[in-house]
């Protein structure tokens, strides 16, 4: 009997050995975290690994931000694994699947479309997009959400790349990958989730969701009124149909016309008009529009080809804020006319570019809001030095930072980063001033773009 239970003891053993030695680790069919055989060195892990998904809205902009969030929710599964998301369902849904926040965990200059389609007014799209894993994991841990690679002690988040679909063949052209591939060791991030509060990044979101926009056209280039007429017009009609705010292009005109004295006398022409203007009417982003096209006729059909291209830049600095180029290929066909071959080509190239304009700014202002906007803040009649140095120490628990440039008897100028608008600064100031005793008195004297003066009171 003793044998017997010796040789049960000992198949069972060899059982499991066996079983170990030949099963070895699954590897995820759609990407995620990839086992190896001996002697293969197995999928390439990456901080930012290339996912696809498909996603359908009412227009172009909803859809596409629905297919990005649905290659982020494929991500976070593999990350966290099944368990975990199903047991985080209910939060993962109302705090990270949000197809709105989509562009805060993909980098949108790899975005490859693989198919897209319409139907009953309904978009459907196909992309292939890599994941910000930082950025990610990062958020998923600022809600408690752990499982799998997500560790609440932070750590490495590496996946493979999802399996390309067989219906999407490679490319002739790649998309250009503007994302350098690092060691997770050497990986660096520009997302709001790593290097802000849980409150900052809500505010972030809260500034690019409202953020104003104005479209005019670079006069010096505009050789047909008419045409670039109409990519204004095409564009503030994407800006409309997806709930943005923008200033019409009547409004500008009437400025232009009704203003431009008054232009002159407040800036002697240091800065364009155009940046003026849009200042005047509280836009936030300002975009320049080229337009470039040609026509002929073949056949009795009319063909026009055109190529639009979107410059960005921030109203208050006229700093560049990304740019966006489309050309339409093959021409815009009509039988009635070349120019309105012409008119649909432009039309259809502005619609196409305006899209990656525009996710093109927000990401732009995202980044510049997760480390704080500059702004030059100057305090005049600053005679008591320690009281100025008080409370510049009082400011820097309220800002992301605060460095002082100068300082006189006559004035002290300082340089301020802050997740806000320059009203929020003010508020600041008025706050921490109060609670000095000498500068109860400061106000305001001065504010233009992201400059604010004031007097200290003393």
């Amino acid at each position: 009997m003793k044998k017997i239970k010796l040789f049960l003891v000992i198949t069972l053993i060899l059982s499991v050995f066996i079983s170990c030695a030949t099963t070895g680790g699954s590897t995820p069919s759609s990407g995620g975290i990839a086992g190896k055989a001996d002697g293969d060195p197995g999928p390439v892990l990456s901080a930012s690994p290339v996912y696809y998904a498909t996603g359908s809205g009412s227009s172009q902009s909803s859809s596409f931000n629905d297919a990005k969030m649905n290659a982020v929710q494929k991500a976070a599964s593999d990350a966290l694994g099944i368990a975990a998301s199903l047991a985080n369902r209910d939060k993962l849904e109302s705090k990270i699947y949000i197809p709105s926040t989509a562009n805060a965990y993909v980098y949108n200059e790899t975005m490859e479309i693989l198919d897209r389609g319409e139907e009953s007014g309904n978009t459907t799209v196909s992309i292939g997009i890599r994941i910000n894993l930082e950025a990610l994991s990062n958020a998923l841990r600022a809600n408690e959400i752990y499982g799998n690679i997500i560790l609440p002690q932070g750590g490495d988040v590496l996946l493979s790349d999802m399996e390309r679909p067989a219906f999407a063949p490679e490319p002739v052209v790649t998309v250009a990958k503007t994302i350098e591939e690092k060691p997770a060791a050497e990986s660096t991030s520009s997302s709001a989730s790593a290097e802000a509060t849980p409150e900052e990044i809500a505010l972030i979101d809260e500034i690019i969701s409202k953020l104003s926009f104005m479209v005019y056209y670079d006069e010096e280039s505009a050789a047909d009124p008419f045409l670039v007429k109409t990519a204004v017009g095409m564009a503030n009609r994407y800006l409309s149909e997806n709930g943005m705010e923008y200033v019409d292009l009547g409004q500008i005109e009437q400025i232009k016309k009704d203003q431009a004295a008054a232009y002159e006398d407040e800036t002697g022409q240091g800065v364009s008009m155009i940046q003026w203007i849009a200042g005047k009417l509280n836009a936030d982003i300002y975009i320049e529009i080229v337009v470039d096209a040609n026509s002929n006729t073949k056949n009795n059909r009319y063909y026009g080809s055109a190529s639009v291209s979107l410059k960005n830049f921030d109203a208050s600095t006229a700093a560049g804020r990304g740019s966006s180029y489309y050309q339409t290929v093959p021409p815009a066909m009509s039988t009635v006319s070349e120019g309105d071959a012409l008119n649909n080509a432009v039309a259809s190239a502005t619609f196409n570019a305006i899209q990656k304009a525009v996710d093109q700014a927000r990401a732009y202002t995202q980044k510049e809001l997760t480390q704080g906007i500059k702004y030059d803040l100057v305090v005049q009649n600053t005679y008591d030095s320690r009281l100025m140095r008080d409370f510049m120490k009082k400011m820097e628990r309220k800002v992301k930072s605060i460095k002082r440039i100068s300082t006189s008897p006559e004035e002290t100028k300082y340089e301020v980063r802050l997740i806000g608008q320059i009203e929020d600064l003010e508020d600041l100031v008025y706050d921490v001033s109060e609670g000095l005793p000498g500068l109860e008195g400061m106000s305001l004297v001065y504010q233009r773009g992201n400059s604010i003066t004031f007097d200290s009171g003393l």
